[in-house]
């Protein structure tokens, strides 16, 4: 594999910050047991890999990071990092125990691979896009100097202006509505489980059990349910925020505390700063992205998949 290096000259096609290499997923070699985590930014990625790792491990209140337990496959460690070392890291992880992985990408640049599965959890696009601002600029100035980066460049005076900078300039109306309009065509494969933000927060046990029929780690016990169910509670999160800000995985801290668990609801992209002008340009744009209307449906108010047409 010819080595591809981290920073401007190692990034995909499409741009991005330098930490971020998505071409890294397109070489690695996939086990029959892997589960992927893929969801689109602040979507429910966080508390979706503690959901994984509880159901695989029987419930874990001892766990250090979940980025150590559900590694994150776009990630370069330093911006010298190439793409060779990062795959043969992931290529190296032990076989006593499923691997579990996270990542903002969907296919094609996310292999898709038939024994693989995939757990794909989505969230109203005008709650992700504002809660995104939120999140952005809380990361941490030594993490921004270490990718060259100064520590302005994820401040905006308003909402406007962080929505004009990240949607209509850098794009991220295609990474949300993108994304979903690749898995829709993958949501009915045996090994795909699409789930919304939605119904999880609505139901947390429930949901919990479905992608426990799907993950197959089971059989549990009462006390290891109860377990499971306790430490994927936001409650529980939030009190151990910090086992869940991604501390491991570079040298300094990516965040400030509280950046990654905020509020664990949904129905609150008004009050984040998405005005109705604002909702109405994103939705005119994803439209334009996921061409389904049906899908559009779902992508915005959760429910039943549909199924697929004939």
């Amino acid at each position: 594999m010819e080595q591809q290096p981290g920073g401007p000259e190692g990034k995909p096609e499409g741009g991005g910050p330098g930490w971020i290499n998505p071409t890294i997923q397109t070489h690695i070699v996939w086990r029959d047991d892997d589960v992927v985590v893929s969801v689109p930014m602040k979507s429910g990625t966080t508390w979706t890999m503690s959901i994984v790792h509880q159901l695989r491990e029987k419930g874990d209140r001892g766990f250090e990071e979940i980025y150590d337990e559900v590694k994150w496959i776009e990630t370069m460690r330093t911006p010298e990092s190439t793409v060779e070392e990062m795959v043969k890291l992931i290529d190296d992880m032990p076989e006593n125990r499923p691997r579990a992985f996270k990542t903002h990408t969907s296919p094609p640049m996310l292999p898709f691979k038939e024994e693989v599965k995939y757990l794909v959890v989505y969230r109203n696009p005008e709650e992700a896009v504002a809660s995104m601002k939120s999140f952005t600029q809380k990361h941490s100035p030594e993490f921004l100097k270490l990718w060259g980066m100064p520590p302005e460049a994820f401040q905006w005076p308003d909402f406007e202006t962080y929505y004009n900078t990240f949607v209509g300039g850098v794009g991220v109306d295609k990474m949300v509505f993108g994304f979903a309009a690749e898995w829709w065509k993958l949501r009915h494969k045996p090994n795909v489980l699409m789930l919304h933000y939605k119904e999880m927060v609505s139901d947390h046990e429930g949901s919990i059990k479905k992608i426990s029929d799907f993950l197959g780690y089971g059989p549990y016990t009462e006390e290891e349910w109860a377990t499971i169910l306790e430490v994927t509670s936001f409650q529980w999160m939030k009190k151990h925020e910090t086992r869940f800000e991604a501390n491991n995985v570079w040298s300094v801290p990516v965040l400030q505390k509280g950046a990654m668990i905020r509020q664990g609801s949904f129905g609150l992209a008004r009050q984040d700063g998405m005005s109705e002008e604002l909702a109405k340009d994103l939705a005119e744009r994803g439209r334009k992205i996921c061409t389904d209307e049906k899908a559009f449906d779902w992508l915005y108010n959760g429910g039943e998949l549909p199924p697929v047409d004939e």
